[in-house]
C-alpha cells in the first residue's frame, strides 16, 4: 500500500499559480526599472518617478530604484527625500561606489542647512562616504573631485589637508586630463595662487574645448581677481563654439550679477535662459536665475524689482539661503 501523502490537486494548483506570479514579479520590476532609467536619461523625471515608486511600493529591496528616486528628489530640490533614498540604496548595496558618492553629496547638501554643531558631524560623514566611494571604485572621479574640495576647505580636525587634496588631484589626472586640470585649479584656488588657477583652467579648456564646466571655472577665477571683462570674453568664446547653448546664457547673467558689470547684457541673458531652460535644468537653478536678476536690479537701485525676483526665487526654492539673505537685507 502506498502510504505517501499527496497534496490535493486544488492546493497544488494554487501553489503553482502563486509561484508563477512570484516568478513574474522580478521580471516585471526589471522592465519597469529599465523604463524608468530610460525616462530619467530623457529628463522625463515625473514619469520616471511614477514608475519607480510603483516598483518600490511592490518591492523596496531594489537599490537601483532607491538610487534613481534619490536622483529625482535632488532634482526636485527635496533634500530630505534624496538623503533618505540614497541611504536606502547604500543600505541595500553597500559595495556600490556610485551610491556612496551620491549619499555623500546629499549629506553635503543637508549640512549646509544644519546648525554649526551638526555641520561638523555631517562634514565627517561626507568625507567618509566619498572616501568609501573611491575605495570601492578608484575610477570614481566625481567622488575624488569632491574630496579635493573637502580636503582643501576643511580644517585639519575634520580631516582636511592640502597634501591630501594635491594627492587626489594627481590621482584624478591619471584618469582624466581635463578633470585633473580642474582639480589642480581647485587646489590652486585654496592655495591662493590665482595665476596657477587660471593656467589650470586654461589647460582644461585646451583638453576639452567644448566643456562648459572648464569655461565657467575660468570665468569665476577671473572675476575673483577683478578681471570681469576677461570673464565675459571667456564665456563668449564658449558661446561661439556652442551657439545657442543655454548654459552660456545662464552663466553670463550670473557673472554680470556677481561682478556688477554689463548689467543689461546679463539681464537679457537670464531672461532668455528662463524663457526656454534646458529640459534637465534643476529647479534650484531656475530659482538662482531669479536671484541673479534680483542682484542686477539691486545694483541698478530698483529695489522693488529686486524684491519681486527674490520672492519668486523663494517660491521655487524655499530653502535658498542666498535669496532669504538678499530679501532680508533689502531696506
Amino acid at each position: 500500500m502506498n502510504t505517501t501523502t499527496t497534496m490535493p490537486s486544488f492546493r497544488r494548483s494554487l501553489c503553482q499559480l502563486v509561484l508563477a506570479v512570484i516568478g513574474l514579479v522580478p521580471a516585471a520590476s526589471a522592465q519597469s526599472v529599465d523604463r524608468a532609467k530610460q525616462l530619467f536619461g530623457d529628463a522625463k523625471y515625473a514619469e520616471a518617478k511614477s514608475e519607480l515608486l510603483a516598483v518600490q511600493e511592490a518591492n523596496d529591496r531594489n537599490a537601483a530604484v532607491a538610487y534613481y528616486l534619490g536622483r529625482i528628489a535632488k532634482i526636485d530640490n527635496d533634500g530630505d527625500e534624496a538623503l533618505r533614498q540614497f541611504e536606502r540604496a547604500v543600505q541595500l548595496e553597500d559595495a556600490n561606489g556610485l551610491y556612496h558618492y551620491w549619499l555623500g553629496t546629499a549629506i553635503s547638501d543637508a549640512a549646509q542647512r544644519a546648525s554649526t554643531a551638526r555641520m561638523a558631524l555631517m562634514a565627517r560623514r561626507v568625507r567618509k562616504e566619498w572616501e568609501r566611494a573611491v575605495e570601492l571604485d578608484p575610477n570614481q572621479v566625481d567622488a575624488r573631485l569632491g574630496l579635493v574640495s573637502f580636503y582643501a576647505i576643511a580644517p585639519w580636525f575634520w580631516g582636511g589637508s592640502m597634501d591630501k587634496a594635491r594627492a587626489q588631484a594627481t590621482e584624478i589626472a591619471k584618469r582624466s586630463a581635463m578633470q585633473g586640470a580642474m582639480a589642480r585649479g581647485v587646489v590652486a584656488q585654496y592655495e591662493k595662487k590665482p595665476a596657477a588657477e587660471e593656467a589650470a583652467y586654461q589647460q582644461a579648456i585646451a583638453v576639452a574645448p567644448d566643456s562648459v564646466e572648464a569655461y565657467v571655472a575660468l570665468a569665476d577665477a577671473l572675476v575673483r581677481t577683478g578681471k570681469a571683462a576677461e570673464a565675459f570674453v571667456t564665456l563668449d568664446s564658449y558661446a561661439k563654439r556652442r551657439p545657442g547653448d543655454h548654459w552660456a546664457l545662464y552663466h553670463t547673467g550670473r557673472i554680470a550679477g556677481a561682478a556688477g558689470q554689463q548689467l543689461d547684457r546679463g539681464e537679457g541673458a537670464l531672461q532668455q535662459f528662463l524663457a526656454a531652460p534646458p529640459s534637465d535644468t534643476y529647479a534650484p537653478t531656475i530659482a538662482l536665475s531669479h536671484y541673479w536678476l534680483g542682484q542686477i536690479a539691486e545694483k541698478r537701485g530698483a529695489k522693488a524689482t529686486a524684491r519681486g525676483h527674490y520672492e519668486t526665487a523663494l517660491k521655487i526654492n524655499p530653502k535658498s539661503q542666498l535669496s532669504k539673505r538678499a530679501l532680508g537685507a533689502l531696506k
